[in-house]
């Protein structure tokens, strides 16, 4: 996903949960964002929205999550929303999804944004969720054997 298309999604999200926080006067505005990256990179990844979201007035915070265990990835998550001093809208990305689901439960949280994520049910392990879709096929595994067993897709040239 685009760092553009990124940034239209989260702000949609935090407009939705500011409007949403309007109709209520006693709430503040969301103006709070989390953003937690997804598996096998870190946070900078995120760098470019944070300060998009910055320069619009958000006050942005991105996770940058240990993955050691999605427990462990969780708590983190958790640590930010702590830091929070308002409403937070809480953003996940890939494996991210997996984390804000179980993270989003905090009172803080009024809004989740799954950006091209896992979104599990509340207590549903990320292997779950990824067991009801099919698995890589043999020319896709015969690919990464030839790469030291390095997982990605390969190119359309290499599968038969």
């Amino acid at each position: 996903m685009s760092i553009a298309r990124s940034y239209v999604v989260i702000t949609a999200a935090a407009l939705l949960a500011m409007g949403g926080a309007m109709a209520h006067a006693e709430t503040r505005p969301a103006k709070d964002i989390v953003i937690v990256h997804g598996a096998l990179v870190d946070a900078s990844g995120w760098r470019a929205v944070h300060d998009i979201l910055s320069k619009d007035g958000f006050h942005v915070t991105i996770v940058q999550e240990p993955l050691t265990s999605l427990a462990e990835d969780i708590e983190a998550t958790k640590r930010a929303i702590d830091q929070q001093t308002g409403p937070v809208v809480l953003v996940g990305h890939s494996y991210g999804g997996s984390v804000i689901t179980d993270a989003g439960a905090d009172p803080k949280v009024k809004a989740l944004v799954y950006v091209a994520a896992l979104q599990p049910d509340a207590g549903e392990a990320s292997g779950q969720l990824l067991s009801r879709f099919a698995a890589p096929n043999d020319a896709m595994r015969a690919a990464a054997n030839r790469h030291g067993g390095q997982v990605f897709v390969p190119p359309a040239s290499e599968i038969p």
